[in-house]
């Protein structure tokens, strides 16, 4: 007997590190969604400038071989440098939108890690419940202990509610009416 009350003592000692697991994992997965949601929403906006990433990259490269390599008048190697700029504008709004999208898809795939993992728990916890009644149960066993029930009462349905008028009060709502349909065939 003194096993089994051992037993429960450390099935229940489980318990609690589980449960706090389970709470800071939910909290992370709350906290993930939200970032997914605010994320999502600006991946959503530049999403149209991702699909030229290579075709800028290639252009910057080109703007800057060009001016590092050939002769130009200071007129058009100043318009060189502002092109590549421009390109270089273009191309960081592409990345930054990528990168968004990018930590969009790990995102996601932290919420499915951390629901796996608070199924998992939950399993546990659910196995350390049924161990617990288990040894409960054959805790009562030994001890004799018959589970108690309580009774059960029949029910009696209730009867529905009257609602009651005094007759005082009909003579009120009657006379009510009666001035109500008198003033108005005076007017």
């Amino acid at each position: 007997m003194d096993e089994i009350k051992r037993s429960i003592d450390e099935e229940k000692k489980k318990i609690p590190p589980l449960i706090e697991s389970v709470k800071r994992s939910r909290r992370r997965l709350s906290y993930k969604v939200a970032e997914k949601a605010a994320v999502s929403k600006l991946a959503e906006a530049s999403k149209e400038s991702t699909k030229e990433i290579g075709f800028l990259r290639r252009r910057k490269e080109s703007l800057e071989f060009r001016i590092a390599t050939e002769a130009f008048t200071l007129e058009a190697e100043k318009e060189l440098i502002r092109k590549k700029n421009e390109v270089e504008a273009r191309l960081n709004e592409a990345l930054k939108s990528y990168r968004l999208r990018r930590k969009v898809e790990y995102i996601d795939g932290d919420i499915v890690e951390l629901t796996k993992s608070i199924e998992q728990i939950e399993a546990s916890i659910a196995e350390v419940d049924k161990r617990l009644d288990v040894l409960y149960s054959e805790l009562r066993r030994m001890t004799g202990e018959a589970r108690r029930q309580r009774p059960r009462q029949e029910r009696i349905p209730s009867e529905p509610r009257r609602v009651e008028v005094s007759l005082a009060d009909i003579a009120v709502i009657k006379d009510n009416k009666q001035r109500r349909s008198d003033g108005d065939d005076g007017d």
